[in-house]
């Protein structure tokens, strides 16, 4: 257990109460349970300098490094989240939970195919399927498979009510061009007045080509100067393609050749920051206020800049070097030389590295069609069985409670009071009541009473209309098979 002393304070009381050396013990606590108890009530900030405190003293913890990854995650630093979850990754290879934190991470900084690959990894390795769907969902937007997200998103929430999972699941459909099955998805946490619900109900209009009403949303939820500011984000969401669109309302990157025009639009999409100490050092990290994330989740690197294809250098283009015809090569041609083998050796691993995400990619499709046919077929069998299990059932209840038929002689809403009125029945019709059995079910608000059963409906019809003509006002009845008929004591 890992343990420190509160500095300048003393106890004030000996901790043991058969303790009689007086109060000047320092007062230790252990740093790991409280690390553990802040994230439990939502605070990572505390967690992490709890947790940097315990790597100070043991850089070597697997759960103080996990805990930290976890904690910097939450606090919107994907960067020192992959440092922590690197560590312990060198100390358990095989810890499926650190797996699922580094493909966490990952899709933080955007990049979905190795995250995607970890998240595989991570179920391997016994890591619950419903744990990492949130951001496997959002790995899949990122990738353009909305299908495949939406998937994901719907896992979480068969298991568990969960806001952002509603949210990111409208945003889904939206990049997918379903305005009305996202508007639907939001419903119920609009009418909770769920403010990031709100911000979601921009974006799903925006991307659906519904900018006038989006931009009405925005200026609906935010202060004019913001709205204002967000306005050409909103214009350009829905030209891009679904991945694009993945990247934009989550992160507020757009790519360089659809990026709107203005001075600063990123601070629209910011959140609070966080300014790690090196690994090893005590002092726990200050953090610094920023304005909060207006119409997406907490953002880290706000920078989008591909490569542009003329940096690229195909090898056909390499100079080619010829050494002169007399004497050795100078040490200029030597120099030019290097200098076209190292261009050719550079194009030579782009191409091979080309050909590995094309094989990467083709395995991921495979991958996904696979796991779509294994899903449909589970989900086709689930239902097959609830199916099976509820013809059983009612099988079983029809079996125990057939179809019956019955004569209604009085009713009431009082169900202990049925004997007194069964008894009053046989005063004024003792004679047409001879020999019959009472009994009671249900029907609405009051409780009926019956007496039969009779052989077929035309026999309590017959009984009906006997009664009538001595006055004994009654109505046949019939109880469908399964229903329950007590009878009355």
């Amino acid at each position: 257990m890992v343990v420190e002393a509160l500095p300048g304070l003393e106890s004030t009381a000996p901790l043991d109460p058969n303790d009689q050396s007086g109060g000047n013990n320092p007062v230790t606590v252990d740093t790991m349970a409280l690390a553990r108890e802040a994230m439990s009530r939502n605070d990572p900030a505390e967690a992490l300098g709890r947790y940097l405190r315990v790597l100070a003293r043991n850089p070597g913890d697997l759960e103080a490094l996990l805990g930290a990854g976890d904690a910097a995650l939450a606090v919107g630093d994907a960067d020192a989240a992959i440092n922590f979850y690197s560590r312990a990754e060198k100390i358990a290879p095989r810890d499926g939970k650190t797996k699922a934190g580094l493909a966490s991470a990952l899709v933080q900084k955007e990049q979905p195919r190795p995250a995607l690959r970890m998240f595989d990894d991570a179920v391997d390795l016994g890591v619950s399927p419903v744990a990492i769907a949130l951001d496997r969902g959002l790995a899949y937007d990122l990738r353009g498979d909305n299908r495949r997200a939406q998937q994901e998103y719907a896992l979480v929430l068969r298991n568990r009510a969960d806001p952002e999972a509603t949210r990111r699941m409208a945003l889904s459909m939206a990049m997918a061009g379903d305005r009305a099955g996202a508007l639907a998805t939001l419903d119920p946490l609009l009418r909770k007045q769920d403010i990031p619900a709100w911000r979601a109900r921009a974006f799903v209009l925006a991307m659906t080509g519904a900018a006038k009403e989006a931009e009405q949303a925005a200026y609906a939820v935010l202060p004019r100067a913001q709205a204002d500011e967000l306005r050409p984000f909103l214009e350009r969401l829905p030209q891009l393609k679904a991945s694009e669109k993945a990247a934009a309302v989550h992160f507020g990157h757009f790519p360089e050749n659809k990026a709107p025009q203005m001075a600063d639009a990123g601070s629209a999409f910011r959140s609070d920051r966080i300014d790690l100490p090196p690994s090893g050092l005590v002092a726990a990290p200050v953090y610094k206020s920023a304005p909060a994330a207006v119409l997406a989740p907490p953002l880290r690197d706000q920078s989008y800049s591909p490569v542009p294809r003329s940096a690229t250098v195909a090898p056909q283009q390499a100079p080619l070097y010829q050494a002169p015809a007399a004497g050795p090569p100078s040490e200029d041609d030597r120099a030019a030389l290097a200098a076209a083998q190292a261009v050719f050796a550079k194009a030579d691993a782009r191409r091979k590295a080309a050909d590995k995400q094309k094989a990467d990619r083709k395995a991921a499709i495979e991958k996904a069609a696979a796991d779509k046919a294994a899903i449909e077929k589970s989900e086709k069998a689930a239902e097959k069985a609830e199916k099976k299990e509820k013809d059983r059932e009612e099988a079983k209840a029809k079996s125990k409670e057939p179809e019956r038929y019955w004569v209604q002689i009085a009713s009431g809403a009082y169900k202990p009071d049925l004997d007194k009125e069964l008894a009053k029945q046989k005063s004024k019709y003792g004679k047409q009541l001879a020999g019959k059995s009472a009994w009671t079910v249900p029907y609405k608000s009051t409780n009926r009473l019956l007496i039969g059963p009779f052989a077929s409906a035309s026999a309590a019809q017959d009984y009906v209309n006997q009664a009538r003509k001595a006055g004994f006002s009654t109505v046949p009845v019939t109880t469908s098979a399964g229903q329950k008929v007590e009878k009355l004591e």
